[in-house]
């Protein structure tokens, strides 16, 4: 008889340990978890682009194009800065977006971790600084470049000629030439990728913005 009063004993024992182990588990599983939200809460990621476009003679003396994606809120920015002092803004709002991360990816694919300076070639009369900087989980880089032309890099005015003179060759052969290929059609398209960068409305006030500076007058620089 009192081994059958035990019966139930042990299983209500049995089942406290159950819910016990169970809600240990639960626990440990929620630490983890709040552990994980609170290191992603705690790391901080900044993503900012830019591309400054030099005028050397006109109206317009500067254009600036300003994006940026601090822990997933985007804000951009147009600033044309013309010779007779005047400078017009274009800001576009703070705002939970993926448009700036999604910029950057296709910056990324286009090159802008990579490309280099370039010498003046091709026409001079704009002179273009893009610059990148990221900071994620702690570790960061940043990359700026300067070029002109993007438009003579991107088709066959990149092709470079070597001229020898060869002492030792016969006549016909007393010239040689060589050329290589600096076709570079990447820097094109991250002007592109600024100039097209943001909704029609912020667009359309860009280009409002440039034309008022350049009405507003200057002479060469």
């Amino acid at each position: 008889m009192a081994r059958r009063n035990l019966v139930p004993l042990l299983l209500f024992l049995a089942s406290v340990s159950a819910v016990a182990l169970m809600w240990w588990a639960f626990a440990a599983t929620e630490r983890t978890r709040y552990a994980a939200t609170s290191a992603v809460r705690q790391s901080r990621s900044d993503i900012a682009l830019g591309m400054q476009i030099h005028h050397a003679a006109g109206p317009i003396a500067d254009e600036f194009y300003r994006l940026r994606d601090l822990d997933g809120v985007s804000t951009s920015e147009y600033r044309a800065v013309g010779r007779s002092g005047l400078t017009v803004k274009v800001d576009a709002l703070p705002r939970q977006t993926v448009d700036v991360a999604f910029f950057f990816d296709r910056s990324v694919a286009d090159g802008i971790w990579e490309l280099p300076n370039r010498p003046v070639r091709g026409d001079a009369s704009l002179r273009y600084t893009i610059d990148v900087y990221q900071l994620t989980d702690g570790k960061h880089g940043q990359h700026r470049f300067t070029f002109t032309d993007p438009h003579y890099w991107a088709t066959t005015g990149g092709h470079q000629y070597h001229i020898h003179l060869a002492k030792n060759k016969p006549v016909p052969d007393l010239l040689q030439m060589t050329s290589n290929v600096t076709v570079e059609p990447r820097y094109q398209r991250l002007v592109d990728d600024f100039a097209l960068y943001g909704s029609a409305q912020f667009r359309a006030k860009v280009v409002a913005a440039r034309a008022k500076v350049a009405a507003s007058g200057g002479g060469s620089g």
